[in-house]
């Protein structure tokens, strides 16, 4: 069985160590050793990932009490220096005791319990069993999180039988039976968990929350803890910086600069759209169509353009059949409508002209729309719509 390093020094960054087996198996090549200080995904925390000589460690994981680090290569028996993804292991160090701690605190103080927690490459969260929580409560425990983060408790693990776990109050009780491994956070929090955690509360940095959202009927609340927590308000800072310069605000009143522009964009929008529509209704009047048919390519246009110019136009020439193409690059798109006092069924004519390309295309009797990719030029799709409409 593979000695776990990090079980008695969460700290250690380096070993020596020696590949007993070297195999594949579904998941791809891995090595088990005689001892190893790398942490094998569980209980929330993600894998550690390194180096063992000169093979990545991409994948650490606990198969049926073998320990199996999944490499981008295959390792000889033999020793070997196993090196960690120190700011990793510490990233999830300090992420992972901020849970124990915001755990504890929601639970013992607020009433909340923690169901599930997962560690995120971007953001860490944890599910409660209530279906909501209140700002003020959120600010009391990230304000209670941080006075006891900077007090240096300390946090220390041990293994108890199960005689000796009878004794203990626990939060819940252990997933698996034997051995426990508690971990208590001086008190503030006695757990059973093997993830690996800072030696005191210091170690977590500080604690922010982000906000929560509802699921699977509770509540799920998004934190940060450490430098992850750092980089996070660094980001929230440059982007503060830039929106400041943008929009010629100071911090406080950029939401209120957003909204007024957003406002001011809808009326653009609105006045855009009106424009469009005037200037779609004057095109289709100058439409002018000869023998009662009107054909127009119209290159690479969005094809909802013209089954808005098509709709005005059978509308301003109630008489008239017509095609609107978009074509470019070996496809085209088509658009056949008519006027209400127009008998033709459109879907009839769209059908025949798709047959000279791949596509599908489907719609009414006054308005069909389809296409595909062709190589024939226009003028026989031109060809084929009028010899269909010569004669109204």
């Amino acid at each position: 069985m593979t000695k776990k390093l990090y079980y008695d020094d969460s700290y250690l960054k380096e070993a020596t160590v020696h590949v007993i087996e070297s195999a594949m198996d579904g998941s791809g090549q891995y090595a088990v050793l005689d001892q190893t200080c790398f942490y094998p995904e569980g209980g929330g925390q993600p894998a550690d990932r390194g180096m063992i000589g000169e093979a990545t460690v991409q994948d650490v994981q606990n198969q049926d009490g073998e320990i199996r680090h999944y490499l981008d290569r295959q390792l000889e028996p033999g020793e070997y220096k196993a090196a960690l993804d120190w700011q990793r292991r510490w990233d999830h160090m300090q992420q992972h005791a901020g849970q124990h701690l915001l755990s504890a605190l929601l639970e013992d103080r607020h009433g909340y319990q923690t169901t599930s927690f997962h560690l995120g490459q971007e953001r860490v969260s944890i599910d409660l069993h209530k279906a909501s929580i209140d700002q003020e409560t959120l600010r009391q425990v990230e304000l209670e999180a941080n006075r006891i983060i900077s007090g240096h408790l300390p946090i220390r693990t041990r293994f108890v039988n199960d005689r000796q776990l009878e004794q203990l109050h626990l939060r819940k009780p252990p997933a698996v039976s034997g051995d426990i491994r508690l971990v208590e956070m001086e008190g503030i929090d006695l757990n059973a968990c093997g993830g690996t955690h800072p030696e005191n509360t210091a170690g977590i940095g500080l604690l922010k929350i982000l906000g929560t959202e509802k699921a699977k009927g509770g509540t799920r609340l998004y934190f940060l803890c450490g430098e992850r927590a750092l980089e996070h308000f660094g980001i929230l800072s440059d982007t503060s910086d830039a929106l400041i310069g943008k929009l010629n605000a100071p911090l406080a009143e950029l939401v209120h600069a957003a909204d007024a522009l957003l406002s001011e964009k809808i009326v653009a929008d609105k006045e855009i759209v009106e424009l469009k529509k005037q200037l779609l209704l004057s095109e289709a009047k100058a439409l002018t169509p000869e023998g009662g048919v009107a054909i127009r390519n119209f290159g690479d246009r969005p094809i909802k353009e013209l089954q808005q110019l098509a709709r005005l136009a059978t509308e301003e020439y109630p008489s008239v059949c017509l095609l609107f193409a978009a074509q470019a690059q070996g496809s085209i798109r088509l658009v056949c409508a008519r006027g209400n006092e127009a008998s033709a069924d459109m879907r009839e004519t769209l059908k025949r002209l798709l047959q000279e390309t791949d596509g599908k295309g489907g719609g009414t009797a006054a308005l069909a729309q389809g296409g595909g990719h062709t190589q024939e030029p226009f003028e026989r799709f031109e060809e084929i719509f009028s010899e269909i409409h010569a004669n109204g």
